[in-house]
């Protein structure tokens, strides 16, 4: 009877001898491999187990050295990698590297959003780091006005207009991230974009009806961009009003971003996509915003178009 064949792992055989010895030699003078016996008080003669192991570890860890931060992840998943741990066993454990935990506490609050547009460089902002400078110093008497708001949040919150690009919904995210950071339920929501959404939502009745209860009854909501969706009597009338009309009721509070004041918003909502005047209607919307929000225009110029 022949006798059964088993497969060993190819560093032990006769013919790889020699590059198996010198990765040996080299893991064994490794500082990387040394701490790692150090600290889980191994002897060197676990390099010695396990070659193939630490080499491909070394490989994985060395994409980490002189990393600046998770731009620059040369991992496979960004923020995590492979390490090795030692239990009796020499057995790899996926790990998250301090700059993902890092930026995980500082997004952590997104959890708390219902409906959340915001863009994804926003979820770290928070007003208090707000920089003065020069070419923002109209931001101040801004900063002041929100500041003391958020001190004592009345129902009453904050209609922000003025031109494009000189920081309304910046600022809004900022105070949707201070609530959010204080585990209130809140939602920032891009008015046109979300619009869209609800249109393609028209097959889902039930999905649709239980965002808009929830926004109905945030803590904090943002309507950013407010006056740059095209208006239909659904947008207007079965949409946004009923929303206003309880967050109104119940007094929630609500801010709105917009590049229209008030008089040109009410214009807005006058002239539905079928051009339709529809004048009472627009005055019913308005009437809700106006007592949710105090207008309030931002001066400054536009910071996207600068190089």
């Amino acid at each position: 009877m022949k006798k059964a064949q088993f497969d060993i792992p190819a560093f032990t055989k006769n013919q790889n001898k020699p590059q198996t010895t010198l990765l040996i030699e080299q893991l064994k003078k490794n500082e990387h491999v040394l701490e790692f016996l150090k600290k889980n008080n191994c002897s060197i003669e676990l390099v010695e187990k396990y070659p193939i192991k630490f080499n491909k570890w070394l490989e994985v860890i060395m994409k980490c050295e002189n990393c600046k931060g998770l731009s620059t992840c040369g991992q496979p998943v960004r923020g995590q990698f492979t390490d090795l741990e030692w239990n009796g066993l020499l057995t790899p454990i996926l790990r998250t590297c301090k700059y993902k935990l890092d930026s995980d506490k500082e997004t952590n609050h997104i959890k708390n959003y219902i409906v959340n547009d915001l863009p994804r460089s926003f979820y770290p902002i928070k007003i208090e780091a707000i920089q003065i400078t020069e070419d923002n110093k109209t931001y101040y008497n801004a900063l002041l006005n929100v500041a003391a708001w958020i001190r004592n949040p009345k129902e009453k919150g904050y209609y922000i207009y003025g031109g494009v690009g000189i920081g309304k919904s910046y600022l809004a995210a900022c105070v949707s991230n201070y609530f959010a950071r204080r585990n209130m339920k809140v939602a920032f929501i891009n008015v046109p974009d979300w619009i869209s959404r609800m249109k393609n939502s028209f097959d889902d009745p039930a999905a649709m009806s239980n965002e808009l209860s929830k926004i109905k009854r945030a803590d904090f909501v943002v309507f950013d961009d407010i006056g740059a969706e095209s208006v239909t009597p659904w947008v207007r009338d079965e949409l946004l009003f009923p929303i206003l009309n309880k967050r109104m009721e119940d007094k929630k509070m609500t801010w709105f971003t917009s590049n229209e004041d008030f008089a040109s918003l009410e214009n807005h909502f006058k002239n539905t996509k079928q051009n339709d005047q529809e004048e009472m209607k627009a005055v019913r919307i308005m009437e809700r915003i106006r007592t949710l929000s105090q207008e309030f225009k931002l001066p400054g110029k536009n910071r996207r178009n600068t190089v």
